[in-house]
């Protein structure tokens, strides 16, 4: 039986594809990610392990705005490696003047850490990590012998 072993590749259409690219580049970029397609309608960024594309949206799909709650798109979630690089997002994106949603903190649960942000089209992007907040470290105490 055949078995899915990662994702290849996501591709959002868009209203603005300058504007749009303009964006992608500067977060993915942040995010590790290469520019490895181009087109004159598309453009894709890779990190080794996945594509992310974009697409211009056709003449009909730009007559009407994005909006959460349609079929189709509803978010799409960046796994980061700790809760800093969610905050290095968040910080990349209040310094870069971009529309951050939720700012970084603990959502859900106290394992789930995540910035929401929006793309210029009001697609909802998140950058997260899902596990256990760091525990404290323990103060070492010391014995002093007497000689």
């Amino acid at each position: 039986m055949p078995r899915v072993v990662g994702i290849d590749h996501l591709v959002l259409s868009v209203g603005d594809f300058a504007r749009s690219k303009a964006f992608y580049a500067k977060v993915l970029s942040f995010l590790g990610f290469k520019l490895k397609h181009e087109y004159s309608d598309m453009a894709g960024w890779s990190n080794g392990k996945t594509l992310f594309w974009i697409s211009a949206a056709d003449d009909k799909g730009r007559k009407r705005k994005y909006r959460k709650g349609d079929i189709g798109f509803h978010h799409y979630a960046f796994e980061l490696s700790s809760r800093k690089d969610v905050d290095d997002l968040g910080a990349f994106l209040e310094a870069n003047g971009m529309t951050v949603l939720d700012p970084p903190g603990e959502y859900y649960d106290d394992y789930y850490y995540a910035v929401y942000f929006a793309d210029p089209d009001g697609m909802k992007l998140e950058g997260m990590v899902y596990k256990p907040r760091p525990k404290p470290r323990s103060k070492r105490r010391t014995t002093r012998h007497k000689a």
